[in-house]
């Protein structure tokens, strides 16, 4: 009987053993677009560092109003152990886990990394031990990953926001008992209104230039001739609920001019569009030509003073001539009757 049960006990630690532990899986490919998916990788991260499993919210430009519905806390303040959401990394948007924060930046495990630890004290004894491009190349393949660093500030990849991972709401009880039982006492889930995070463009439109739109990218280049000492820059709007900076007629200079339009969505997040509009330097044969021009008019108004005085001198000098020929006239006349 003895026997029996140790070989029970031991089916049963066996198979203890061998079942494999179910773990949470990554409902995102881990390959798309731009090779790894940072859905994908952030989910990894904040699963394996953060202990956290999320669920699916989609592209990346949907977590932040995705959590914010399913219960999760978000803010524009950054913490360690979060999700950081740029909006406008790519049309999809980008996230990735943050692992720390000190002043104003922020250590993120994202898609586009890790970095190296270059300040590992293993690493700078492989590099100065280094002997070829080889052996350096082996020490970057063993370096230590860490988090990459990001600025929070950054004005060219704005952050939407923060999803943080330190409370996770509570999955509501599905149970089939207490759903029969408490009926009653069910209290139904508020409803959130979602603020639109769209601050894309349309179209940019100039009045004179040429523009090629596209709504991500963010940074024009056109050029305009000499000529053209004014221009009007006109946007439209993606979401009817974002607004504009920046349209409106504008003084150009000669050289490098930068405008700027700045879109606000109605959840108060930005994207910058920049145009830059060089003003070309006069040509020299249009210099020429004016001075041409000048010298023309200089003569055309001597030659009319000139003609001036000559016109001047044909009626006084004759009015003078006459008036001297009655004045002898009348002298003579009155000698005669003198005599």
């Amino acid at each position: 009987m003895k026997n029996i049960l140790k070989f029970i006990l031991f089916l049963i630690i066996s198979f203890a053993l061998i079942s494999p532990i179910k773990a949470a899986t990554n409902p995102y490919a881990q390959s798309g677009t731009y090779d790894i998916n940072c859905t994908w990788y952030a989910w990894k991260m904040a699963y394996e560092k953060g202990k956290v499993a999320l669920p699916s919210w989609g592209n990346a430009n949907q977590w932040y109003n995705e959590a914010k519905n399913d219960g999760y806390k978000v803010g524009k303040t950054p913490k360690a152990n979060s999700i950081v959401v740029w909006n406008n990394w790519t049309k999809y948007g980008h996230v990735g886990y943050v692992e720390k924060v000190a002043g104003e930046s922020i250590y993120v495990w994202d898609s586009t990394g890790p970095c190296l630890d270059e300040e590992d004290p293993e690493f700078i004894e492989c590099i100065a031990n280094s002997i070829n491009q080889d052996t350096e190349k082996i020490c970057y393949q063993n370096a230590k990953r860490i988090a990459c660093e990001y600025d929070v500030n950054d004005p060219y990849y704005i952050i939407t926001g923060f999803i943080y991972l330190d409370e996770i709401p509570k999955k509501e009880n599905t149970s089939s008992n207490n759903t029969s039982n408490n009926t009653s006492n069910k209290t139904e889930k508020p409803t959130v209104v979602t603020k639109s995070n769209n601050n894309n463009l349309s179209n940019i439109e100039l009045s004179v230039g040429n523009l090629t739109f596209d709504k991500n990218i963010l940074e024009y280049n056109v050029e305009v001739l000499n000529d053209l000492d004014t221009i009007t820059i006109n946007a439209t709007k993606e979401d009817e609920k974002s607004t504009i900076e920046g349209t409106g007629e504008y003084e150009l200079n000669v050289g490098l001019n930068e405008f700027k339009l700045i879109v606000t969505a109605e959840d108060n997040s930005k994207k910058e569009y920049v145009i830059n509009i060089t003003r070309k330097e006069p040509e020299i044969m249009d210099e020429i030509e004016e001075g041409k021009q000048e010298n023309i008019v200089e003569n055309v108004e001597e030659v009319n003073e000139n003609n001036s005085k000559i016109d001047i001198y044909a009626i006084v000098i004759p009015t003078i001539a006459v008036l001297v020929i009655i004045l002898i006239f009348v002298l003579k006349k009155r000698l005669g009757k003198n005599e």
